[in-house]
């Protein structure tokens, strides 16, 4: 049998979509020391969850499937946790955290209740 997921119908991966894209256009508000290397670690860390997820969707078995939720889900951890060195926290801020969170949430439900093979 074998998997079937397509990740543009998956809540997941859309909201993964929009933290990475706002991830990236925080990380070039970044200013100072190490500016440039908070900025990519940041976008690097949040485009993996997006790209996690979507070669999850390509591997056709869910216990591949599986293996590359948990690699997505460690990347949106560490989003989150360069998230939170941003200073000053501000809504917007606040917000893509929120989102973060989210996905984290999303890909545990997935996780435990993947697509049916077909």
């Amino acid at each position: 049998m074998v998997l079937r997921a397509d990740p543009r119908r998956l809540l997941v991966s859309v909201v993964a979509e929009g933290v990475a894209k706002e991830c990236a256009t925080l990380a070039k508000t970044f200013r100072g020391p190490g500016a440039f290397a908070r900025g990519d670690q940041l976008v690097r860390a949040s485009l993996s969850v997006v790209s996690n997820i979507a070669e999850g969707c390509g591997r056709g078995t869910v216990p591949d499937f599986r293996r590359f939720l948990l690699h997505a889900r460690g990347s949106a951890q560490e989003t989150l946790a360069q998230l939170r060195l941003v200073e000053p926290a501000t809504p917007t801020l606040r917000s893509i955290q929120s989102r973060t969170v989210l996905v984290l949430k999303l890909l545990n439900r997935l996780y435990a209740h993947p697509p049916p093979d077909k």
